[in-house]
């Protein structure tokens, strides 16, 4: 059975990272989501509530360091500390300073504790694209490594492979899951999402 953990969300009214927040609340984690688009995230914290699970939203804004300060207090009194962090690194709207400034914040606990998962989730997952956002992710997961050699904390990246289709957001929140969930002595350290060929029919649902 999979040990209770507590979540922080970033970036967490895009699609991807609300079904990432369903997937891990569902299975019995306490999660924590992060957003500036806070009302969208208090309205799907709702909906998990009311399925039984525990989810929380409180606003996030990544450009804003006394928001980010704000959010950490937020996480403490909601959550405690995180030993899951799922942060598009602040890379798909600008803040990747942010998002290291916020890291630094949860990551600390983590190492104390002797375990926790970091996991970076690419910015074309998250509906942007920035040229230099896979050499900042790669830089970023190589000084995690390096940080946490010998602390039993993880780090790992899910990105896009590329292909014709949509990545749908809830096979993502799977592979979120799986890697935090994984028994401590592996890691996941890089997973690619392939895509199918043609854009299947219909809407995404994020909690199905």
């Amino acid at each position: 059975m999979t040990q209770f953990r507590t979540a922080t969300i970033t970036d967490a009214s895009s699609p991807v990272a609300l079904a990432t927040a369903a997937r891990l609340a569902r299975r019995g984690d306490l999660v924590l989501m992060g957003s500036r688009d806070v009302d969208v995230c208090e309205r799907f914290a709702m909906r998990l509530r009311a399925a039984g699970a525990a989810a929380f939203a409180a606003h996030l804004d990544l450009a804003d360091s006394a928001s980010i300060d704000r959010f950490v207090e937020s996480a403490h009194y909601l959550i405690g500390d995180a030993d899951v962090l799922v942060t598009g690194a602040g890379v798909a709207n600008g803040c990747w300073f942010g998002a290291q400034h916020l890291a630094a914040q949860l990551i600390p606990p983590m190492i104390q504790a002797g375990r926790g998962d970091v996991v970076l989730i690419s910015p074309e997952l998250l509906g942007a694209t920035p040229q230099t956002a896979d050499r900042e992710f790669e830089r970023w997961l190589s000084g995690l490594e390096a940080e946490f050699v010998g602390t039993g904390v993880r780090a790992s990246i899910v990105r896009s492979a590329g292909g014709d289709g949509p990545v749908v957001p809830g096979d993502v929140g799977r592979i979120v899951a799986a890697m935090t969930g994984s028994p401590e002595r592996m890691r996941l350290r890089v997973v690619e999402v392939c895509p199918p060929a043609r854009s299947p029919l219909g809407r995404f649902t994020y909690m199905s």
